[in-house]
């Protein structure tokens, strides 16, 4: 069993902030509440898998406590987690149309 540390991020990589700035992101008023809900949750799944694709093996990103998740004394350099969740979020709206059909069609 691997022990784990976390460090906390911040207010902007919180679940909240995410959210927040991809219901901004779409809100454009065709969307019901709840399609909206689903495209935002599908959205945030979507960051999370590419922040953490771009971070060193077996470091997480835990969106609901804000916190990155990584073994205890795992000295491996992260990088600018600012530019790496910039690149996550590039990297969604690269992939935004695919992913709220998905979405949208996963609904019913």
């Amino acid at each position: 069993m691997t022990t784990t540390k976390s460090t906390s991020l911040g207010y902007k990589f919180s679940h909240q902030y995410t959210a927040d700035g991809w219901y901004n992101h779409i809100n454009n008023g065709e969307y019901t509440t709840e399609q909206e809900s689903a495209i935002v949750d599908a959205l945030i799944d979507a960051q999370v898998t590419e922040f953490e694709a771009r971070l060193p093996e077996s470091h997480y990103w835990l969106i609901h406590t804000s916190e990155l998740q990584y073994p205890a004394g795992d000295g491996t350099e992260t990088g600018d987690l600012e530019t790496l969740l910039n690149q996550s979020v590039e990297a969604v709206v690269a992939r935004l149309p695919q992913i709220e059909t998905k979405a949208l069609a996963d609904l019913g």
